[in-house]
């Protein structure tokens, strides 16, 4: 697909936004959900897979600041108009890509769209997986919204055999997403249970909470919640569903404004 096409598609917004929840452990509660493009629309209306698109955004840096300012904004916008019609504090978890958090307009587009759309910063959570590198300027605008503007950050894919220490050294992550490897074998395999007991050890030596990802049986959920793991993702706990589908379960499990 060539650029201009790429690019008008970003312009227009014609982005297809889904959600997954992240539940709580240990409470009846779930008030962070993971929002993303699944899809883009073409001019004739078609839609179109995200992911083969995303490939060749983050290969472009103008394609990658046009898409992650548009799709900053659009979530940030989408979650305090569902916040505010489901009565509850809804935390937005959303993934960044390097070349953005490198960039040296970073930290004050993060700081604008908070401030114009009156989303709290702590309920803000940008994913970075640990697959990929941040160059200084990267750790250090990511360590300034952090310490200076309160938004949660979050090492996603943890746990695989490009294990990213020593990213995890230089940016002051809140939590680590374990990878969903974890959750498919952690029944079956007793050195799993005891790599994510370690890993749980090491996140609370550092700090942290652990998120497990992946979780598609009852048994999977509450072998987390025994090792007492914060967060688990999966589709157990809720599938990947559209805004409005996302609103009602922000309805039904979210902690409500008034009780915060």
């Amino acid at each position: 697909m060539e650029h201009s096409a790429i690019s008008d598609m970003i312009l227009k917004n014609a982005m297809v936004l889904q959600g997954q929840p992240k539940w709580t452990f240990g409470k009846n509660t779930c008030n962070t959900y993971e929002v993303f493009v699944s899809h883009f629309r073409n001019s004739e209306g078609n839609l179109l897979p995200s992911w083969p698109i995303l490939q060749i955004v983050e290969k472009d840096d103008a394609l990658t600041q046009l898409f992650s300012i548009t799709l900053l904004w659009e979530a940030v916008r989408q979650t305090v108009k569902i916040s505010n019609e489901a009565d509850s504090n809804m935390t937005l978890s959303l993934n960044l890509l390097p070349k953005f958090a490198e960039s040296e307009h970073f930290v004050e587009q993060v700081r604008s769209c908070l401030e114009e759309t009156g989303l709290q910063s702590k309920h803000l959570q940008f994913e970075l997986s640990e697959l990929q590198d941040l160059n200084p300027q990267g750790c250090a605008n990511l360590n300034y919204i952090h310490d200076e503007l309160g938004v949660l950050l979050a090492m996603g894919n943890f746990g695989t055999r490009n294990t990213n220490m020593p990213l995890l050294h230089q940016v002051h992550f809140d939590l680590l997403e374990l990878d969903k490897s974890y959750a498919a074998s952690i029944l079956q395999s007793d050195q799993v249970y005891k790599m994510v007991v370690a890993i749980q050890h090491l996140a609370e030596a550092l700090d942290m909470h652990v998120c497990a990802k992946g979780i598609d049986s009852q048994e999977q959920f509450e072998l987390f919640e025994e090792i007492a793991i914060f967060k688990g993702q999966g589709s157990l706990i809720g599938p990947v569903m559209s805004l409005e589908e996302l609103k009602e379960y922000v309805k039904r499990y979210g902690k409500k404004k008034t009780h915060a």
